[in-house]
């Protein structure tokens, strides 16, 4: 987290799904639409089986990815914000299974049980420390940086261990890293494929095996350094991008 910025050990955070009322869940196939800009998010949304991705849209048409949500993840809590106040959309990557509850319904629970509500103010808090570092990535690093850093995030919330020592992350395509660090995809394949070179990751279209703990040293090690990461020949900065 930024400048250090912690949940302090006084308080243990809430689990927002210990208090969620029981409801049916909805099925949607892979890459249906659960809400967009033509028809915004009216309610909390928890996976319960698969992936969604949430992502909003750019002026020149590109879309940036939010994040990717997983099983018990909650996502569409712009919903809390009321009806055309903030534009996201969210796209299925897998066959999803997902539970949804209406703002009225989460209001009146918080009334019956007040925890909710203190469950879903420390998930925010949350959620919005972990984009504020995000942003500075995105003002401070450069292009190889932030695929490391997507790397790695996405090993935490998305990868299982193996006996390897490597972590599995579910298929993504570089076109979905490139929108969520912000880049065209061939940048995000030269960067990909300079990282397997190195031996600090393997994918396939089954998947991507990154060797998280190698590869959090190789950051830390380039970052200390102050070296120049790889770049692809003729490549230039992005509008917004650092230049070193």
């Amino acid at each position: 987290m930024p400048n250090g910025a912690q949940l302090g050990p006084s308080r243990e955070m809430e689990d927002v799904l210990m208090f969620l009322p029981r409801k049916g869940a909805a099925e949607y196939r892979r890459g249906q639409i659960i809400f967009d800009e033509h028809q915004p998010s009216k309610a909390l949304h928890l996976v319960v089986q698969g992936r969604v991705k949430v992502s909003i849209p750019v002026d020149d048409g590109t879309q940036t990815v939010v994040d990717i949500f997983t099983t018990d993840d909650v996502f569409g809590e712009s919903s809390l914000l009321g009806t055309g106040q903030y534009v996201e959309r969210a796209v299925t990557l897998d066959n999803v299974t997902l539970i949804a509850w209406t703002v009225a319904e989460i209001e009146e629970q918080v009334e019956r049980q007040p925890r909710l509500g203190i469950a879903l103010l420390q998930m925010l808090v949350k959620r919005g420390l972990d984009y504020q570092e995000r942003l500075q990535s995105f003002a401070l690093d450069k292009t190889p940086e932030r695929v490391v850093r997507a790397l790695l995030r996405f090993a935490d919330r998305l990868g299982t261990r193996t006996e390897d020592g490597s972590v599995a992350i579910p298929p993504l395509t570089h076109h979905l890293i490139s929108e969520y660090v912000g880049t065209s995809r061939e940048i995000v394949t030269f960067q990909m494929n300079h990282l397997r070179q190195k031996g600090y990751l393997r994918y396939s279209r089954k998947g991507i095996q990154v060797y998280s703990d190698a590869l959090r040293e190789h950051l830390r090690a380039q970052t200390r350094k102050g070296v120049d990461w790889p770049q692809p020949a003729g490549e230039r900065p992005f509008a917004g991008e650092r230049q070193l």
